[in-house]
């Protein structure tokens, strides 16, 4: 259990800094950066236009934090023949729920766009960090 609360509180603080040396390791944190860039966009132009809606997008958030509790429980209790296609579905999950949000909020398609590139990306991040955690291999 301490794993699934470290990992999960280790998420944000490894995918915020990689805005400050985007470049540091490669498109690793050029990830992220990007995903940082677009939240700030997203969530800014969501703020100054009052789209409330917007908070929909806490949604795949939320999903990339219990993905990492669930592989830091289950830390490396899983092969990559076995993670690899969990991981797959998720982030499919994750593209078609984020889909369906930027579709259903028609006022808001600009921040909902944004937001999207930010939840693939976060998502992207949490896959990684997971993946490492289910095979007990870390980087």
């Amino acid at each position: 259990m301490e794993d699934a609360v470290s990992l999960t509180l280790a998420l944000p603080q490894w995918y915020f800094p990689a805005i400050l040396a985007p470049f540091a390791a490669g498109p690793l944190t050029l990830i992220p950066a990007v995903g940082v860039l677009a939240l700030l966009a997203g969530a800014g132009m969501a703020v100054v236009r009052r789209r409330r809606e917007a908070l929909w997008f806490l949604v795949p958030a939320v999903a990339d934090h219990v993905l990492v509790a669930v592989a830091g429980v289950m830390r490396g209790d899983l092969r990559d023949d076995v993670s690899n296609p969990v991981l797959i579905a998720f982030l499919v999950a994750q593209l078609v729920l984020c889909g369906v949000l930027v579709w259903r909020l028609r006022q808001a398609r600009v921040e909902a766009a944004l937001l999207t590139v930010f939840a693939m990306t976060y998502a992207l991040f949490a896959a990684f960090i997971a993946s490492m955690s289910f095979n007990d291999v870390w980087l």
